[in-house]
C-alpha cells in the first residue's frame, strides 16, 4: 500500500483556504457590528433618546399638525 505524501504546495494552499475563510468571517461580522450600530443610531425609537431620523420625523410631523393655514378665518365682507 503506497503511502499518500502531501507536497508543502498542497499543505500552504490548504491553510490558505482556512486563513481566507477566517478572513471573509471577521469582515462579516464586523460589517455586521457597523450595519446594527449606524442603525441604533439612525432609526432607534427610544423615548429618551431616538435616532436622528426618527426625531426629524417627529419634527416634520409636529410642523404638518401646526399648520397655521387651518386657524386662518375667512375674512367679511368678501
Amino acid at each position: 500500500m503506497a503511502k499518500l505524501k502531501k507536497t508543502s504546495r498542497e499543505g500552504i494552499l490548504t491553510r490558505q483556504g482556512g486563513q481566507i475563510v477566517i478572513e471573509y468571517v471577521l469582515l462579516l461580522v464586523i460589517g455586521v457590528s457597523l450595519a446594527m450600530l449606524i442603525t441604533s443610531k439612525m432609526a432607534s425609537r427610544n423615548p429618551d433618546n431616538p435616532g436622528f431620523l426618527v426625531q426629524k420625523w417627529f419634527d416634520i410631523i409636529k410642523v404638518i399638525g401646526e399648520d397655521l393655514a387651518d386657524d386662518l378665518a375667512p375674512e367679511a365682507g368678501t
